[in-house]
């Protein structure tokens, strides 16, 4: 999406700002250029505060919303740009990204791409586990049923914050029927209420292999008890693709995992 803004100005959203970040958005190829003292926006498109800052992110008190002093190495993920064309001061707004639905439940976020991105106040991050926000969905492919949906399988993803939210089939047909759902933090609509979550104890990267421990078992992931108040799911990505064309101009695309041997996928539903 782009929006021009004022002479030479462009303005673009992050569904077509970065590709391949593990937070189901849509690809694009688009990157903010930097000059002088403002920050060259890594992959990745977190970055983390170099100081105390307002962000243009609000927190619920009560009935209103109050502007929410973000700490000094608080993550944020980089919702919207704006630079000249060229040469000029980059400017972003901000959401908290994929973190847990109680806490995203609470917070608002500023449309507008208003904040200087200088390297004085922010550095790139490199997510350590890169697969937070990524919808993992059971099965092997988008199927369609009978009512014509298509996100018709349980699901789960990792917040930022270190949980795992977990939703039924059930839950999937009421709030993404069309296998659409984007968990990126950047509106209050990117919100489901999970069926079940757990604090995540433990993650690691291994090449193609994030092994996640967590605190309790939740019915419906395919975890292993490894004690009490310990289970173990190993997330592997095959880096092998699927695709399905259904009826009229609707096609389904995804890329294959494992969870613990058992089949997952993580894609998007498009309809011309």
């Amino acid at each position: 999406m782009i929006k021009l803004s004022g002479k030479g100005a462009v303005l673009l959203t992050t569904l077509g700002l970065f590709a391949g970040i593990g937070l189901g958005l849509a690809t694009g190829t688009a990157t903010a250029h930097a000059s002088g003292k403002y920050l060259d926006l890594g992959q990745s498109g977190y970055v983390r505060t170099k100081k105390a800052m307002y962000v243009g992110i609000y927190q619920k008190h009560g009935n209103t919303y109050k502007p929410l002093l973000k700490k000094k190495g608080a993550l944020l993920r980089v919702a919207g740009i704006y630079q000249p064309t060229g040469k000029g001061p980059i400017k972003v707004s901000f959401t908290s990204g994929a973190v847990n639905y109680s806490r995203l439940s609470k917070l608002r976020f500023s449309d507008a791409a208003t904040i200087p991105l200088t390297k004085a106040n922010f550095e790139n991050v490199k997510l350590k586990a890169p697969l937070r926000g990524t919808v993992l969905r059971a099965g092997k492919g988008f199927k369609e049923d009978s009512k014509f949906n298509y996100g018709n399988s349980s699901a789960f993803y990792l917040t930022l914050d270190n949980y795992i939210q977990y939703y039924s089939k059930s839950a999937l047909i009421k709030d993404d029927a069309q296998g659409d759902m984007v968990i990126d933090g950047g509106n209050t609509m990117d919100n489901y209420k999970p069926t079940a979550s757990a604090k995540m104890i433990k993650t690691t990267v291994k090449g193609n292999t994030t092994t996640v421990q967590y605190n309790k078992r939740i019915k419906g992931i395919p975890g292993k008890k490894l004690s009490t108040h310990k289970y173990q799911i190993k997330i592997t990505n095959l880096k092998t693709r699927g695709g399905k064309n259904f009826a009229g101009e609707t096609r389904g695309s995804w890329t294959n995992y494992t969870v613990n041997a058992k089949p997952y996928f993580e894609g998007m539903m498009y309809f011309d």
